[in-house]
């Protein structure tokens, strides 16, 4: 089971609560802000861990308490677009800012610069770092997409930039949601 990165499309703001204090609300994921889904922690849809972007401007884990519909969606149920790559289908986000892009086991691949795209096939976060999207390849600045491999792996993840903005209008890796 792979993390996945999110967000809220339910239309409501949406509480978190910590994990150290079950009755204490931490924070709020507001209609379209993007988080990660720590499915690791035994998110069962009732009981959902993820980490966010609390009021402080700083990553914080909590966990959301029976979300209602849409709340977890995929963010690649709003992509920015698609690309065809070598006769298979990515979904296509555009980075707003220069990010980091790291192979499969978590050290640094290289960068994807400021509006070039990733391309990815699924919703998929990183174990260790839920608020880093799984991705297959990067845009180059010629414009030519670049697999990312690394780590005996045919993928990598790209810092979303979650710790900097988590809204539609201001996150660095920005869909269509």
């Amino acid at each position: 089971m792979s993390n996945i990165f999110c967000v809220n499309k339910s239309g409501v703001s949406v509480p978190v609560y910590s994990n150290q204090n079950e009755s204490q609300r931490i924070g709020t994921i507001g209609s379209r802000e993007a988080f990660g889904y720590d499915r690791n922690w035994g998110g069962d849809g009732v009981r959902c861990n993820i980490i966010f972007l609390n009021s402080s401007g700083s990553l914080s884990y909590g966990f959301l308490l029976n979300p209602p519909d849409r709340t977890l969606t995929p963010c690649t149920e709003y992509p920015y677009g698609t690309a065809r790559i070598n006769g298979t289908e990515y979904k296509t986000f555009i980075m707003r800012r220069s990010r980091n892009v790291y192979k499969a086991d978590g050290s640094l691949w290289g960068t994807v610069a400021a509006n070039r795209k990733v391309a990815c096939l699924s919703g998929m976060s990183g174990d260790s770092h839920p608020d880093w999207k799984g991705i297959n390849y990067v845009e180059n600045t010629s414009g030519a997409w670049v697999r990312v491999t690394g780590a005996g792996s045919n993928y990598g993840f790209v810092d979303t930039g979650l710790g900097v903005a988590s809204g539609y209008s201001s996150i660095p890796m920005y869909g269509r949601w």
